[in-house]
């Protein structure tokens, strides 16, 4: 078995969850990339030193604006970790990935604004990201969208995609 090291290290960092309830209906909050036509969650590069909650601080701020203060709180332990080499396509050969998924919780209305107000930042139903239904006919990231499937992050009832 390999083990990851910086040659074949495809991603070690940690991917943010923020969830809202409109009705029952869960929802996860992606942010739109229109160059590339693709959605995706809240993603940070773990750096030297850095836990994988600290690596979401900053694009959190850089990315939505919000300040870790006062806007939202990372929870303390993660909700997944997914370690393994996975081969995407279009790769040579199998790169490792270490990444571990963070629920966070929004609070105050600062926080609520800031999303609102923020162009490319739009809430999009677990279920339409279960059977990979999105707004505009986007997709949503692929890399993303495989390492959800490993972790296991959507209720089989949902996820007819496995």
């Amino acid at each position: 078995m390999t083990t990851p090291d910086d040659k074949n290290a495809a991603f070690i960092g940690s991917i943010g969850i923020i969830r809202r309830f409109v009705d029952e209906n869960e929802q996860w909050l992606m942010i739109r990339d229109d160059f590339e036509n693709t959605y995706r969650l809240i993603q940070a590069d773990r750096e030297e030193n850095e836990t994988f909650r600290d690596c979401l601080h900053k694009n959190l701020e850089t990315e939505l604006g919000l300040n870790p203060k006062k806007d939202y709180i990372i929870s303390g332990l993660s909700m997944a970790h997914h370690q393994a080499p996975i081969e995407w396509p279009g790769e040579e050969r199998p790169q490792w990935v270490i990444v571990q998924f963070f629920p966070i919780q929004l609070y105050g209305q600062s926080a609520r604004d800031k999303i609102t107000q923020h162009s490319t930042a739009e809430w999009i139903s677990l279920a339409d990201i279960a059977v990979d239904k999105s707004p505009n006919g986007y997709q949503f990231d692929l890399k993303q969208r495989e390492l959800i499937n490993r972790a296991d992050l959507i209720p089989p009832h949902l996820n007819t995609n496995i």
